[in-house]
């Protein structure tokens, strides 16, 4: 039996337990709301449709407040639920500003990522919204002021918490389980605490999972992926016969007779989409377009997953495709890839604008057949130099990656492009910003029409990925739209520019491709048609290449073919 203090009530300490409890339940449960409407506001790909879906949502997300919020029984100074409400308003909205950079929440590569920022501070910081995420402090501090009428210091419930959290686990798991069935699924997993079980048929499932169950339980995705990642340890997805049978389409035993006829330049520009190309934004890459000797295809669409600069890289350089889960860079940098560099007959160099561990380039630059890693820091005019001037030294394959047009686009100081004063900030700079780097870009386009020697190269200009954010582009088509600019932001393209001696007349591509037919087109000017890794893509200059591999299967296989380091053997 208990024993009270003279003059304390434990009937009243229960009763204030229990309201912190409730309001402290409705408070978590609202934000989590909030949350996925500012998160996934405007995105019709994570829309909820059905009904299953919408009692999948509450049940989950009451689950994930009702078991935080269970704390309150755990502790006799309730004034610790405070601290516990503003850790997770800070996880909330630091996922707000990630989702608004990178249109993914946060996951274990942003934590492994974190370190190796350097440079990249104000492309997070830009992307706050004050009037958002103070309201989910400011929704904590009107929960705070609560206190002034609740005893700040109760008795411990040790008992009869316990059946709180045994319903919150069964509200999350009977939320989680009408998510599922309604996936018609044929098995149940309650417990999707491993990337791979959260992806529908390919690409990452982290965004839909979070908006269908709660953010109060993506740290448990997060720790369970990190822990893999530390350790190396990643799930097997075994290759079949009949995966056997599709990859040899594409795959032809190799020979050592291949050789490059025709050395090689590879240059990734940060961001680039198709609209930008264009007399008044870009005027030295446009005219580069329309040379006797170039190949343009301008409707590429983006294959990346969930490490968008790196996967930009791997797709040019390989002809692979990303993991579903994302972050292959991170997951399989001790692989062998197939890369027409690793063919080079001499010195190959990659010159990156940020130090080798960003996107774990101290082991994928060498993985692509990199011999030789240049970082430099200034901006992107003084990239071309270099890159020029490693021409001049006899370097015959190089491989560089441009910088200033990363969000938040500050490079557009260098710009004296006039714009409206009234148009969205990101469509402002993004312009802005390309017209710069096509100042440093058109040095090097110069060289190009002028100089004997470089003209023997074959030359891959093409962009990395798009600007990631839904919400952003949709902005700027509105503007566009609104005042009948001809520009299509949101139409989700890169261009790809390929010059080369052997291409006698200038080469235009208007239908749809994707990133993976890249590595075939470019591997078919430089003597290494017959290498013995086609890819999954086509070569868009032959009008009779036939695509052997859907791209949602090319993705699967893919994902097969990396896991299992097929290359190796």
């Amino acid at each position: 039996m208990r024993h009270y203090k003279t003059g304390h009530n434990p009937i009243k300490d229960n009763k204030a337990s229990w309201l912190v409890f409730g309001l402290f339940t409705a408070l978590l449960f609202c934000q989590t709301l909030l949350f996925d409407y500012f998160a996934f506001r405007g995105e019709t790909g994570y829309s909820l449709y059905s009904g299953w879906e919408v009692t999948s949502m509450v049940f989950c997300k009451l689950g994930a407040s009702m078991l935080f919020a269970s704390f309150v029984f755990l502790l006799r100074d309730k004034r610790w639920i405070l601290l516990l409400s503003f850790v997770i308003d800070t996880w909330m909205v630091a996922n707000l500003i990630y989702m608004r950079n990178n249109h993914i929440l946060l996951d274990a590569e942003a934590f492994n990522m974190s370190g190796n920022l350097h440079g990249y501070f104000w492309s997070v910081l830009i992307y706050i919204e004050w009037g958002i995420d103070l309201l989910f402090y400011g929704l904590t501090a009107v929960f705070g002021l609560i206190f002034l009428v609740i005893p700040k210091k109760t008795e411990r419930l040790p008992w009869w918490w316990i059946g709180v959290i045994g319903i919150a686990v069964f509200t999350r798991l009977a939320g989680e389980g009408v998510y599922v069935l309604d996936q018609n699924n044929t098995t149940y997993d309650p417990f999707p605490y491993i990337r791979e079980h959260r992806e529908p048929v390919y690409g990452t499932h982290f965004p839909r999972t979070v908006q269908l169950t709660s953010i109060l339980y993506s740290p448990l995705y997060i720790i369970t992926d990190y822990y893999l990642m530390v350790n190396d340890i990643q799930p097997t997805r075994p290759l079949t016969e009949q995966d056997m049978q599709t990859i040899a389409k594409i795959d032809y035993p190799a020979t050592d007779t291949t050789r490059l006829d025709s050395p090689l330049i590879i240059v990734l520009v940060e961001s680039l989409e198709n609209w930008v190309v264009t007399p008044e934004i870009m005027p030295n890459l446009y005219r580069l377009t329309n040379n006797e000797h170039v190949f343009y295809a301008n409707r590429v669409h983006t294959q990346i997953v969930g490490a968008p600069s790196a996967d930009g890289q791997m797709i040019v350089n390989t002809g692979l495709l990303p993991i579903n889960a994302g972050g292959t860079c991170l997951h399989y940098d001790h692989n062998t890839y197939p890369a027409i560099m690793k063919l080079a007959p001499e010195k190959a160099v990659c010159l990156l604008p940020h130090d080798t561990c960003v996107w774990n380039q101290t082991h994928m630059s060498p993985a692509y057949g990199y011999d030789t890693t240049i970082c430099y820091t200034d901006i992107d005019t003084i990239l071309f130099r270099k890159l020029d001037s490693l021409v001049d030294d006899g370097i015959r394959y190089i491989q560089c990656i441009t910088q200033s047009t990363h969000a938040p686009f500050v490079n557009e100081q260098y710009s004296s492009l006039e714009l409206p004063k009234d148009m969205p900030w990101v469509m402002y700079n993004f312009i802005r910003g390309f017209n710069a780097l096509d100042e440093g870009l058109g040095y090097f386009i110069r060289k190009i029409e002028t100089d004997p020697k470089l003209q023997q190269y074959t030359i891959v200009i093409t962009g990395d990925h798009r600007i990631l954010h839904y919400e952003k582009r949709q902005q700027m088509q509105a503007y566009a739209d609104a005042h009948h600019m001809n520009l299509e932001p949101a139409n989700d393209c890169l261009p790809v520019v390929i010059y080369s001696p052997k291409i006698r007349h200038n080469t235009r591509y208007t239908g749809d491709a994707y990133q993976m037919d890249i590595f075939p087109t470019y591997k078919a000017l430089i003597g290494a048609k017959d290498y013995h890794w086609h890819g999954f893509g086509v070569n868009l200059m032959d009008p009779d290449a036939k695509r052997l591999i859907p791209e949602d299967e090319a993705y699967l296989l893919s994902d097969k073919i990396i896991r299992n380091n097929y290359f190796a053997h």
